[in-house]
């Protein structure tokens, strides 16, 4: 059995939780780098066994790609997360073009 924990949205802007919602969700390595960089915080453990963490990718198909008019944070973040590499001298445009290059399609 995998090990559930109950999480909480942190201050830190976030689009897989919101400020203050809970969620009780599967420990993977996805949900461990949202702890590791403060966009949620565990509130409950509710492990009885102590597995590996399974693969992030599916908990990564719950997240939306921003939208394109969504801010330069939200696509970093975004990013960060999807484990894309980029600067900070990158723009809003650069990053989205990012993505796309990255997933072999072209930004219209």
């Amino acid at each position: 059995m995998a090990q559930r924990i109950t999480v909480e949205g942190t201050i830190t802007p976030s689009t897989f939780l919101g400020t203050g919602a809970r969620r009780t969700v599967t420990r993977t390595e996805f949900v461990d780098k949202l702890i590791s960089k403060g966009f949620i915080r565990v509130v409950a453990d509710d492990a009885v066994e102590s597995q590996p963490a399974p693969k992030a990718a599916a908990v990564v198909e719950e997240i939306d790609v921003p939208g394109r008019n969504e801010s330069r944070d939200t696509w970093a973040k975004f990013l960060t997360f999807q484990e894309v590499p980029f600067t900070d001298e990158h723009s809003r445009d650069e990053l989205i073009e990012l993505w796309y290059a990255d997933h072999g399609q072209t930004v219209g």
